[in-house]
């Protein structure tokens, strides 16, 4: 048996989806996961909706390395048919910006930045 963990920023995402009822498949992993150039594990992926959501960290999500890893991870799951919406934790931490984020998220849409 697998046993997933979740980061914190995760956690306020699973709350708010578990509370509005919407279904979710968390931490799944596609194209080879972390295993394979441009493959990834989605943070929360919305199958019957072509949604993808990547929870952003500062810590590990900054940095021209990363970045460029990022985009290439994004375009390729933009390929598959999905939306690629990348929340960024500064939001999530902020409680007043919680729910605009992801309600913005579930429509395709990021915060500006």
């Amino acid at each position: 048996m697998t046993t997933l963990v979740a980061s914190n920023l995760e956690i306020i995402v699973a709350q708010w989806l578990d509370k509005k009822g919407i279904y979710y498949e968390f931490q799944t992993s596609m194209m080879g996961g972390h295993y394979s150039l441009g493959g990834s594990v989605i943070d929360f992926l919305f199958p019957d909706r072509g949604l993808a959501w990547r929870i952003q960290g500062e810590y590990y999500h900054k940095g021209v390395v990363k970045e460029g890893t990022d985009e290439i991870q994004k375009e390729l799951l933009s390929t598959l048919g999905y939306t690629v919406v990348d929340i960024w934790g500064e939001d999530l931490l902020d409680p007043g910006k919680v729910n605009e984020t992801l309600t913005k998220a579930l429509m395709g849409q990021e915060m500006l930045r």
